[in-house]
């Protein structure tokens, strides 16, 4: 059986190097803070679980441009190369795909990523791409790769004699119980996470989906809006694993909201204090899933950092987009956090529906009464498939998003 090849590029774009973010975030990140491939990492990990050989190669990270990876493959060409893509890497995916076709005439090319997900005809019919994956990878991959016709794959999209073919769509199924992510192909060494107190440092995601309707968020393209999480025991064998195989002292959970559940967080707690680990955290979280109680279990189990979507000081731009949160919600969250030793990073977007000068000095005036302990002020884009990119789109504007570039 010949193998399947997964690939995390290196973009080139008008001539500087560029990593991405290929998950569901899709955001261009600084050369100084690349992130490991988790889904890529996952989708090997099924692949091995049912015998089928696999390679996952971090070209963004070892510096492998296009030509030579496309070399390195001709030698011993797989049945399918699969890379994920990002809002402001698709030009530059399509050269890839281009390169690899010259030199693995033979061998599937699937892409996935949110982008691609919002408008999968497009790159079908301005690419080599054989195959688009619409959402999370890992299903598709290894049915794919175990021989299952196109027509029976769900979550995919194809041309068929030029006419688009869409595969039902729907979350996988599988991944609450799929095996831990294959680490042992990444060089966990050349991966920095932001903030990191303590190295070496990595991710870890327990849970798919969101709980709250943000009109302005991007992740809801990928992952939908259901909310799928991981078993807390798997969960707990996966930290065992990164503490103990991979000598991790801090791990940043990359849940859109992991306190989403909190009886699920107590349970987390409980497993890391039982463990004994000397291991320190972070985490993303919303201002309406926390409380003092649960934060200082929090803190008690290794947590320093808590970022906050605070999004804006200004409840009626809150109303607005969804977020489902009130100012004052967020002047407690920081109070009780503040109380617990935990650090607080806060998120802002300026250009939101509803923003105004006067929204906006809210927002500025909420940061500094809060003395918070990092900020980070983002620029509104209106994404494609979101309620904020469609409105936007029935005005005749386009927020171009595969050349616009993350900016924040």
């Amino acid at each position: 059986m010949r193998r399947v090849t997964l690939v995390d590029p290196l973009a080139v774009i008008d001539g500087r190097k560029a990593l991405f973010l290929r998950d569901n975030f899709g955001g261009e990140v600084p050369l100084s803070c690349p992130y490991p491939p988790l889904e890529l990492a996952f989708t090997a990990s099924v692949l091995r679980r049912d015998g089928i050989p696999v390679e996952l190669i971090a070209a963004n990270v070892l510096g492998i441009h296009h030509d030579d990876l496309a070399r390195r493959l001709a030698k011993d060409p797989p049945q399918m190369v699969v890379i994920p893509s990002a809002w402001g890497s698709l030009l530059d995916d399509f050269r890839l795909f281009g390169i690899l076709r010259g030199a693995l005439p033979d061998t599937r090319l699937a892409i996935c990523g949110p982008n691609v997900t919002a408008d999968p005809e497009r790159v079908l019919r301005q690419s080599a791409a054989d195959v688009v994956i619409i959402g999370e990878p890992e299903e598709a991959v290894l049915l794919m790769a175990g021989g299952t016709p196109l027509t029976d794959v769900p979550n995919i999209a194809s041309l068929d004699d030029g006419e688009l073919h869409c595969t039902d769509r729907r979350p996988p199924p599988g991944w609450p119980s799929y095996p831990l992510p294959a680490r042992d192909l990444l060089d966990l060494s050349l991966y920095t996470i932001p903030f990191s107190r303590r190295l070496p440092s990595t991710t870890l995601a327990t849970v798919r989906g969101c709980i709250k309707k943000c009109t302005f968020c991007p992740t809801q393209i990928w992952n939908k809006r259901e909310v799928r999480a991981r078993p807390v025991e798997l969960v707990l064998e996966e930290i065992d694993e990164l503490v103990n195989r991979y000598q991790m002292k801090e791990i940043v959970f990359r849940d859109d909201t992991f306190t989403w559940d909190r009886q699920r967080v107590v349970d987390i707690c409980m497993g890391i204090l039982s463990a004994g680990h000397d291991l320190t955290w972070r985490a993303f979280a919303t201002v309406d899933t926390v409380d003092a109680d649960l934060l200082h279990l929090m803190a008690a189990a290794g947590c320093t950092q808590v970022c906050y979507g605070f999004e804006s000081g200004d409840d009626r731009v809150l109303k607005v987009t969804g977020k489902g949160t009130t100012v004052s919600q967020g002047y407690e969250a920081v109070r009780v956090t503040k109380e617990a030793g935990i650090e607080i990073s806060g998120t802002f977007i300026v250009g939101l529906e509803g923003d105004t000068l006067e929204s906006v000095e809210s927002s500025i005036r909420f940061a500094k009464e809060n003395d918070l302990d990092y900020v980070q002020v983002n620029v509104a884009v209106p994404m494609p498939t979101t309620g904020f990119g469609k409105r936007r789109k029935r005005k005749g504007l386009d927020s171009k998003p595969e050349v616009f570039r993350w900016t924040g």
